[in-house]
């Protein structure tokens, strides 16, 4: 346990899980507007993985380090971060809007940045939006560096379409969503820089499989792309709950962008949401997957924001 003037630091507690799901409505309030989503759902998730906290810790593999910053006994602020060595991905960071420009996420930060360097880990990798100039200015002045650029794209309220044909010797093919061929495939569709820092990706674990279980999406599809028997990328389609919108992920392993797919996979999730009446397609693209960002825009998506990934050195040359 740390503290900074008044601010105390230590890990997640059950009785932290309201309190943080207020301060998050209002710090995530654009990605809200955009992707929308399921409060009740979140609610319930958070609070079994407070609950699991303590044991997945423990575990060789643990899925989650939570660090809370409270100000007499109330939580004002948290970061969580994968642990996945050799880089640690913060996932969520924030603070309460009273409670900003006191030092409280740069405390929370350097606890963190501590912990990571005790643990092994070699980086610290998280991602800012470009519009989010304290946070970017703080994450620079902690040793933070861009790495990639994600241009976070939706679609509403799409249109009809008619959903052209596969190129010729490409073929998709429903998979299974933990299926582990898929995790080569997503590690060779990465951002070149994001590759070099990012982990392998890995199968998730018992409690991120538990967590999917407690609360299903309202509607997913999960397909691979196939050419020469080979898996070159992957299709998914996942709608959360009835409120939130429609996540695409479209990943294609470098060789085979720019061969005619991108325009015809994005038509496939657009006639899908129209058949379903989901009303919003959302879609991270990666600044340097030209081809993709120009299917997108020929489509009918538009950058909403960008995301800034930012990096840090761990250790005695961070």
């Amino acid at each position: 346990m740390s503290s900074t003037e008044e601010l105390t630091i230590r890990d997640l507690r059950p009785r932290d899980v309201r309190p943080l799901l207020e301060i998050s409505e209002e710090a995530f309030s654009i990605e809200r507007q955009m992707f929308g989503g399921n409060p009740p759902g979140l609610a319930r998730q958070i609070r079994l993985m407070a609950l699991l906290y303590p044991l997945q810790r423990r575990l060789p593999r643990p899925t989650a380090i939570a660090l809370i910053g409270l100000v007499g006994g109330a939580p004002v602020g948290a970061v969580v971060v994968d642990p996945m060595k050799p880089s640690w991905y913060v996932n969520t960071m924030m603070v309460a809007r009273d409670h900003r420009q006191r030092g409280y996420a740069r405390a929370l930060m350097e606890a963190l940045q501590a912990r990571a360097t005790r643990s092994g880990a070699r980086w610290l990798l998280l991602h800012v939006r470009d519009n989010n100039a304290p946070a970017h200015k703080l994450y620079e002045s902690l040793g933070f560096h861009e790495f990639e650029r994600r241009h976070e794209m939706l679609l509403a309220n799409p249109g009809p379409v008619n959903s052209s044909p596969l190129p010729e010797g490409y073929v998709l093919v429903p998979r299974k969503r933990y299926d582990r061929r898929a995790l080569a495939v997503r590690d060779a569709s990465r951002e070149p820089e994001a590759a070099r820092l990012e982990p392998p990706s890995r199968h998730p674990g018992i409690v991120m499989r538990a967590l999917g279980a407690f609360s299903p999406p309202a509607d997913s599809d999960y397909q691979c792309i196939i050419c020469g028997g080979g898996w070159v990328g992957l299709w998914d389609y996942v709608q959360s709950s009835a409120t939130a919108s429609v996540r695409l992920t479209v990943q294609l392993v470098p060789e085979h962008r720019g061969q005619g797919l991108e325009r015809p996979l994005l038509e496939r999730a657009i006639v899908r949401a129209g058949q379903s009446g989901a009303d919003r397609l959302t879609i991270s693209v990666g600044s340097t997957n030209r081809t993709l960002l120009a299917a997108c825009d020929e489509v009918g998506f538009n950058t909403r924001f960008v995301r800034i990934g930012m990096a840090r050195r761990l250790g005695q040359d961070g």
